[in-house]
């Protein structure tokens, strides 16, 4: 591996200008660093979000004020155990996003919807009609079988797949990969799962007609947790991954196949799993629906993200490259950033014992000051800055240290 002296900062040398340009179409094509404002008065997009968001806000208002009084702790609980479960989803999502970091207000946006716009002003009364209708076409007994199954994944998605439609409105610019889609969905989802299983830690106190209401709340509250790594995230991150797919974007040539596979599979688990009541009466048959529906949406999620990275990584390597070119960063660090066999290969590089062992852990600090260098080139949108410079002068020390 080459040295540098420690009191020199490699990259002062100029790049070639075609890696320049290369970097700059790289960030124009992503939009990696661009900003999101959700007032857009001239935009329609806008007010159609906030007029559902208010038609929420009073649905909310309506179904929870007033048992505040006779099932406020219920509430509370459900409140607390499913804001954990969020928090957790949520901290789990922007360590995913690796690259792109989206906006914390874009995300804070998708998240709301979810959570007040899809849940109770679209589905809690989408789901109502259509279930009417199954019982009055199909009678009682086989409504209160199929119905969750054959209504929630169609009347859900839908109202989530609005949700990520108005982001795309008001957002063209950063809402274009397959990436985009799965991170947003996943917010989109994440926000109507804690909405949603809040009100059913209350409606679980209705149930036992005030009966233990905390014990009630909790009792749901453990099962949605219990359950929750199957639930909206995943099918919304599938459903709106596909619907980039479907749509084409700048970023993202459209892939009809790709994009149907996707959505056909987010509905599909959400429908297995929603259809476990159907065969509640067999555990095998229970058992058998509730892993086809893991393998489904697992297997699709996996399958997603590898179909998701090499654009992440085409755009990691062209903002790299005039870093590359001036001996910042080697090529074997960029793919030990971008590829996992890599980076084993490339961490083991260094030994495994004693002084080796310190090396390797450099070496693991050398890839997150290089992480750090991308960042602060989307930052300042490819030119010179303090912080580029700063970045820079870290792997040039840790490289040094480890060399």
């Amino acid at each position: 591996m080459s040295t540098y002296p420690t009191d020199a900062v490699p990259g002062s040398a100029a790049a070639p200008d075609d890696l320049i340009q290369a970097r700059a179409q790289a960030l124009e094509e992503s939009a990696w660093g661009e900003r999101f404002h959700l007032v857009q008065p001239r935009n329609l997009c806008f007010w159609v979000y906030v007029v559902l968001m208010a038609i929420g806000v009073h649905h909310i208002f309506t179904s929870f004020s007033p048992v505040i009084g006779y099932y406020g702790d219920a509430l509370a609980v459900g409140i607390v155990v499913n804001g954990v479960l969020g928090l957790v989803w949520w901290l789990w999502f922007r360590h995913i996003d690796r690259w792109e970091h989206q906006p914390f207000s874009l995300i804070v946006t998708a998240f709301l919807w979810g959570g007040v716009a899809a849940t109770f002003a679209m589905a809690i009364q989408g789901n109502a009609a259509v279930m009417n209708l199954y019982a009055k076409l199909f009678g009682q007994e086989w409504a209160s079988a199929w119905q969750a199954g054959l209504t929630a994944p169609f009347v859900e998605e839908t109202s989530k797949f609005a949700g990520f439609l108005l982001l795309m409105g008001l957002s063209a610019r950063l809402v274009r990969t397959v990436h985009d889609g799965l991170l947003l969905g996943a917010f989109i989802g994440l926000g109507f799962q804690v909405f949603e299983d809040t009100l059913y830690a209350v409606n679980a106190a209705f149930a036992n007609f005030g009966t233990d209401p905390v014990g009630g709340a909790v009792g749901t509250a453990e099962l949605r947790v219990a359950t929750g790594f199957l639930s909206h995230p995943l099918y919304s991150a599938l459903c709106c991954a596909g619907l980039v797919y479907l749509i084409g974007t700048a970023a993202q040539p459209r892939r009809v196949g790709r994009g149907i596979a996707l959505v056909a599979a987010g509905v599909l688990a959400h429908l297995t799993w929603d259809s476990v009541v159907a065969f509640s009466n067999s555990a095998v048959a229970t058992f058998a629906v509730m892993l086809s529906s893991a393998l489904i949406g697992l297997g699709m999620l996996w399958y997603a993200f590898k179909t998701a990275a090499p654009a992440q990584g085409r755009y990691v390597k062209a903002i790299l490259a005039p870093e590359v070119s001036t001996g910042v960063v080697t090529d074997e660090e960029v793919e030990a950033l971008l590829d996992r066999k890599s980076r084993k290969s490339y961490l083991h590089g260094a030994g495994g014992h004693g002084h080796d062992r310190q090396q390797r852990v450099r070496r693991k600090h050398t890839l997150e000051a290089i992480r750090d260098l991308v960042d602060e080139l989307v930052h300042a949108k490819g030119a010179e800055s303090t912080e580029v410079e700063h970045a820079r002068a870290d792997i040039a020390r840790l490289r040094a240290a480890t060399s």
